[in-house]
């Protein structure tokens, strides 16, 4: 989805948000300086990007053109109302489409029938893709939809290479998906953009928080609608043959289970080839009203390609270790799962200039609380993780510099990452090495922009409350001894 490392300036010109703590008021006096090492501020950081070998992507667009969607659903309205819109192609990446779709998919059904020009390019993970769950799956969902529309519909199901030889044989359902996944979500319509974390499933439609950002741009649509075609053809196709389906590789691509290390140096050949062709869109403002930097960013550890892991750790020692910055700043950081990737939680950890929040899900708002067999015991799992990383920041001296929240809300789960970009990753050792991601970086001086993300944010923090010692001493929040040494061992896959 985005990733946006929130750094909220308190030199930065005022923005009356209640809800976002460190916007405080300046004196007229203090106007013009604010300004002037708020500009300052905004140049380093996209001479981070400018800087970055092998180049980055560069877009610029205007703040005005983008917008931060706040809860499901209204995330799930603009999908529907755009599906109903788009005129030429519909792109949409998720890791699953959830069996119950039937109203989405028929919007899908609808456009189609309606605009026999129209093109829809769905890519989804082939292991959560084809899990059935007893009522289906998302295969099985979408299989009319190619049955009526052949020459329209293009269903790809990705299927990582590290699932391979005995491995695949032996590991079951569900718990393979620990291996790796497809893990991007991008939702294009035309020249329309959502970048999401969120897939495309009820709960993520209803109470399930994550974050949205809609971008009315043809460019930067058109870098993601192609990174969803460089993947689409690396992966299985869902073919239609008699009454059912099958899936089948494309020509001249290896196979990722039967070809594991084929299978690898052909994606990573082709996706680099993506990322060469790209790195020449080098933007630059056409006028003072673009006020407004994006770079896009993927990271697939399996293929060697680490470019998100690159920037967010550059980015991380800019914002929390830049001495010039100290006292100037307060960072959040979001995800739906604490498990900072180790390089990133000691970035973190021993942070020197900048304060930082983190928002966490509370284990009621995790997506595995009281769910069945062992999966009960992933939020206790993210419990420890979370308290070690506490007390870790405590007995660095950070335990005032750096705030732990957790999200509770009676009914709803919490799956928002906020980091300095918009995207899909969680920040954790899975996202980093096991699965495909995408992330958009986004630098903005709009006033307008600024505010509305700030808002976003408060939206967020409205639910969360302080995590302190006693969090960590209430029954509920006891963990099993075993459950520790598991979350060592399998904290790599979570």
């Amino acid at each position: 989805m985005l990733a946006t490392i929130h750094s909220l300036r308190r030199v930065a010109p005022t923005l009356r948000t209640a809800s976002t703590a460190t916007c405080v008021r300046l004196l007229a006096t203090q106007a013009a300086k604010a300004r002037q090492s708020d500009e300052d501020y905004v140049s380093k950081t996209r001479r981070i990007f400018h800087d970055h070998r092998p180049a980055l992507p560069r877009f610029v667009v205007q703040g005005e053109t983008v917008t931060p969607i706040l809860s499901p659903s209204k995330f799930y309205n603009e999908m529907k109302d755009h599906i109903k819109k788009a005129q030429k192609s519909i792109t949409l990446a998720a890791l699953y489409l959830g069996h119950t779709e039937n109203d989405l998919v028929e919007a899908l059904s609808e456009a189609l029938r309606s605009r026999p020009g129209l093109k829809v390019n769905l890519l989804l993970d082939s292991l959560r893709g084809t899990r059935d769950s007893g009522k289906g799956s998302s295969a099985s969902l979408l299989y009319p939809l190619l049955k009526a529309y052949p020459n329209q519909v293009r269903i790809s199901m990705y299927h990582t290479p590290d699932l391979s030889g005995l491995l695949k044989q032996v590991m079951p359902p569900r718990f393979n998906e620990g291996i790796g996944l497809m893990h991007m979500k991008v939702y294009a319509f035309d020249d329309t953009l959502i970048m999401s974390g969120a897939n495309m499933s009820h709960d993520y439609f209803t109470n399930r928080q994550d974050r949205y950002v809609m971008f009315k741009n043809k460019d930067i649509s058109e870098y993601y609608c192609d990174l969803v075609k460089v993947v689409s053809d690396l992966s299985y196709g869902l073919q239609h043959k008699g009454d059912t389906f099958q899936l089948e590789i494309g020509d001249g691509v290896p196979d990722p289970v039967e070809q594991s290390k084929a299978f690898k140096k052909h994606a990573t050949k082709t996706v680099r080839a993506f990322m060469k062709k790209w790195a020449t869109v080098q933007q630059s403002p056409k006028d003072a009203s673009y006020d407004t930097t994006l770079h896009p960013l993927i990271q697939m550890g399996p293929l060697g390609i680490r470019q998100d892991e690159r920037v967010t750790l550059s980015v991380l020692d800019h914002v929390l270790h830049d001495q010039e910055l100290e006292g100037s700043a307060k960072v959040f950081i979001t995800s739906g799962y604490f498990n900072f990737e180790k390089r990133y939680s000691q970035s973190i950890i021993h942070a020197k200039a900048a304060n930082v929040g983190l928002i966490a899900a509370s284990p009621e708002a995790n997506g595995f609380f009281n769910s069945a067999g062992i999966s009960k015991y992933i939020p206790p799992a993210y419990t420890l993780i979370e308290q070690r990383f506490f007390n870790d920041a405590k007995a660095a001296g950070n335990g005032e510099r750096i705030k732990i929240e957790e999200y509770a809300r009676k009914g709803w789960t919490y799956h928002a990452k906020v980091m300095t970009t918009i995207g899909s990753p969680n920040f954790g050792y899975r996202s980093i090495v096991r699965d495909l991601e995408a992330q958009l970086f986004l630098v903005t001086s709009n006033l307008g922009l600024r505010k509305s993300l700030h808002e976003e944010l408060g939206s967020l923090r409205k639910y969360s409350y302080p995590v302190t010692e006693e969090t960590f001493k209430v029954p509920e929040r006891q963990v099993p001894v075993w459950v520790g040494s598991a979350s060592r061992a399998i904290r790599t896959m979570l």
